[in-house]
């Protein structure tokens, strides 16, 4: 495996085409003159949160590396050795703002696509040792070095390490080696080993992709089907003629059957609106927050009042518009495919959930998806229109959209 090494003025539709899912890519000074949004201490203060997902990593001896999960207390910190160890705090992006701007590097990518940012914090010779991950991952370099490798391509049946609280790898092939210095950043496609080790006190942004494996989708898929089952919908005898014996399963009296079920899985319409909903399940949904009752009987007044609307940090929003017209684009190009677009109904989700709009409505659809706050004026607009001002004022109470 060589790596392919670009600036950061790349052309992100040749990088999609090329490396994204394929090659591991090393992009020089993609933020330069990079500012970390949190000192090392801040972030080890997030650490000792109860609502944040963190733990600490140490290699006491060679290759032997321990798990921490937090939340942690200040003396955690103050008796840990001067080297071998690395902090790891996830989904900073829903804290930070700052930290949430430095996914807007990364969105030639859908956005429904991102999991969250993930910091690190490594002294000298921290690491979390080799491995490989299922998703794709960007490593932006923050303050100081490390030196990365990367290694074979692996699967599920690659030997990981017995008895580790980690899933290391059992052996790792160098194929490549390099140091990252601050505002660069390397792109690891799915199961491509990879082994960082920090050179002096360092920080790393890791921004994770989410990639629902085929079990999941099956599982997920199943049970929405199931919750929409209607109970009398049962195994049915065809007509059969007199057993030659009653122990028997007759292959023929399960066609009917596999052919119901089969029938059920093959619902495209019915697939798209659970993914959906599954791909934009929160990652920590108890950090969105329904308003009291009191509250919700004000929240139109607020509205008409709000300097700006945001999104809650942790929730997630994504629209799909359903009809296979506007993914063609013929002649006219872009500009022909969003009109054809805006003349289709369209399906938003928003933290789990599904709603659909007329075609009318597109356009606020879309709006309401950009992450952007939507200020005063274009808000105005946007409650002027009844159905958009009634799902605002929905979206407000389950806590999903924030007034300011």
């Amino acid at each position: 495996m060589s790596i392919n090494v670009i600036s950061a003025d790349f052309n992100r539709r040749e990088f999609l085409e090329k490396y994204w899912q394929k090659e591991p890519v090393l992009i020089r000074q993609l933020i330069p003159q990079l500012v970390d949004p949190l000192s090392p201490e801040e972030l080890a203060g997030c650490a000792c949160e109860e609502l944040v997902e963190s733990r600490v990593i140490t290699e006491f001896d060679p290759d032997d590396y321990t798990l921490k999960n937090g939340p942690f207390e200040e003396e955690d910190f103050t008796s840990l050795p001067e080297s071998h160890w690395t902090l790891l705090v996830q989904a900073m992006d829903q804290w930070f703002d700052e930290v949430a701007d430095l996914r807007k590097q990364f969105d030639f990518v859908p956005s429904w696509r991102v999991d969250d940012v993930m910091i690190s914090f490594a002294c000298k010779d921290g690491g979390v040792g080799p491995h490989f991950d299922n998703y794709d991952v960007f490593l932006l370099q923050g303050q100081g070095q490390r030196k990365w490798r990367l290694g074979q391509r692996c699967d599920d049946l690659t030997p990981l390490r017995k008895g580790a609280q980690l899933r290391l790898l059992e052996s790792f092939e160098t194929c490549e080696e390099f140091i990252l210095n601050p505002g660069d950043a390397l792109y690891v496609p799915p199961r491509v080993a990879h082994w960082g080790v920090s050179l002096d006190d360092s920080l790393c942004y890791s921004i994770g992709f989410r990639a629902p494996s085929h079990s999941e989708m099956i599982e997920g898929f199943s049970d929405f089907l199931i919750r929409s089952s209607a109970s009398s919908h049962r195994f049915e005898d065809p007509s059969i003629d007199l057993p030659v014996d009653p122990a028997l399963i007759q292959q023929s009296s399960l066609v009917d059957s596999f052919n119901m079920l089969r029938a059920n899985l093959d619902n495209e319409p019915l697939f798209q609106q659970w993914f959906g909903c599954h791909v934009t399940q929160p990652k920590y949904p108890e950090l969105i927050v329904q308003i009291d009752r009191g509250s919700a009987k004000r929240v139109g007044k607020e509205l008409k009042l709000a300097d700006l609307v945001r999104h809650n940090p942790s929730s997630r929003f994504a629209y799909m518009i359903n009809s296979d017209i506007a993914a063609t684009s013929g002649d006219g190009g872009e500009a022909q495919s969003a009109a054809a677009a805006n003349a289709c109904p369209v399906t938003l989700f928003v933290d789990g959930n599904a709603a659909e709009f007329d075609a009318c409505d597109a356009q606020s659809i879309r709006r309401l998806c950009d992450p952007r706050p939507i200020e005063k004026r274009e808000l105005k607009s946007m409650l002027s229109i009844e159905s958009i001002n009634e799902l605002l004022e929905q979206l407000v109470v389950q806590g999903s959209l924030v007034i300011e």
